[in-house]
């Protein structure tokens, strides 16, 4: 297998590793992802290791979107992802992949938890979730098993690997749209043609350095349906003036700012943060009007649509 990674890998030998690395002893596990991280990896290699990798795990939940960044910013802020999955599921049903905490101070799993939601839903749980509430949380290692050995490798090795780049690839529920956050700029236009790959329409982002839409300067965006369109955008285009990002320091308290998002009483930086992703998340869908799209955000939350969603998902969850 060190021998075809050498060679270089195309979309179909890709796959076939990724179905097959979980066999492997931790040693070859280990200089394969070495191997494919020196020589490197484009959209076809991206797109067919997602696809081997989420194959083990699929599910059918129906037309789903999702909310997802790669992670890696180095960036402490609130689960901004998190927040808009749930924000996004009042229009349009979301199945969340996430996962504990690895460079952040807070990953979506932890900041669910907090927010009182019930996290480990199977598949029999999560349609149901869907079905109720247009809302389920996907979380990674209760779909991924097969891979534990390769999680293990990856804590071991401590340095950036393929899995970094592919964990928003490999949702098991296959989403129709998706919202991708990534953590470099040279990323944008090589994930969102992994994304044409798979099949999937949405939008690519990077906020200067940030794996979201940046509230306080300019963001790198892919559009992408059938092909990859890339542009600039800048919070003036949604139709407010720039705010800084406010640091957070726990799961604890990221739950507790977007609740108050949610609540109507947040911090005008973490509302405006979320409603920029809102906006872009709604454009991935169709919504192509960032300024009406901030209008539905700015409604729903006056509304208190945001608030009950939560509310539902928390009870619902727990009531499984």
């Amino acid at each position: 297998m060190i021998g075809e990674v050498l060679k270089g890998l195309n979309f179909e030998t890709a796959y076939n590793l990724a179905t097959k690395i979980s066999d492997l002893d931790e040693i070859e596990i280990a200089a394969i992802l070495g191997a494919i991280e020196a020589k490197g990896y484009d959209a076809e290699v991206l797109a067919g290791f997602a696809k081997g990798v989420a194959e083990k795990a699929r599910i059918d939940l129906g037309e789903v979107a999702d909310t997802c960044g790669t992670g890696g910013d180095g960036v402490s802020s609130i689960n901004v992802s998190t927040a808009v999955a749930i924000a996004l599921s009042t229009v349009h049903p979301v199945a969340k992949h996430g996962n504990r905490a690895v460079s952040s101070k807070s990953g979506s799993a932890d900041v669910l938890e907090s927010l009182g939601v019930n996290i480990e839903m199977n598949e029999k749980k999560a349609r149901r979730m869907i079905s109720e509430t247009g809302f389920a949380f996907l979380f990674a290692p209760l779909y991924h098993k097969s891979f534990a050995k390769v999680v293990n490798v990856r804590r071991k090795l401590a340095i950036k690997t393929i899995f970094n780049i592919i964990g928003p690839l490999t949702n098991p529920a296959n989403p129709v749209a998706q919202i991708v956050g990534v953590a470099n700029a040279d990323l944008v236009r090589t994930v969102g043609e992994a994304l044409v790959i798979l099949g999937r329409r949405g939008v690519v982002v990077h906020g200067n350095g940030l794996d979201e839409v940046s509230p306080s300067d300019k963001t790198k965006m892919a559009i992408v349906d059938g092909d990859v369109d890339i542009l600039t955008i800048q919070p003036e285009d949604f139709g407010v003036k720039k705010t800084e990002i406010i640091p957070c320091q726990s799961s604890e308290e990221s739950a507790r700012r977007i609740k108050a998002v949610f609540d109507g009483n947040g911090l005008e930086e973490d509302r405006i943060f979320v409603a920029l992703n809102f906006a872009t998340s709604l454009f991935a869908l169709g919504f192509e009007d960032l300024k009406e799209n901030m209008e539905i955000f700015e409604e729903k939350l006056q509304n208190g649509d945001f608030k009950r969603k939560l509310e539902d998902i928390v009870c619902r969850s727990m009531n499984l």
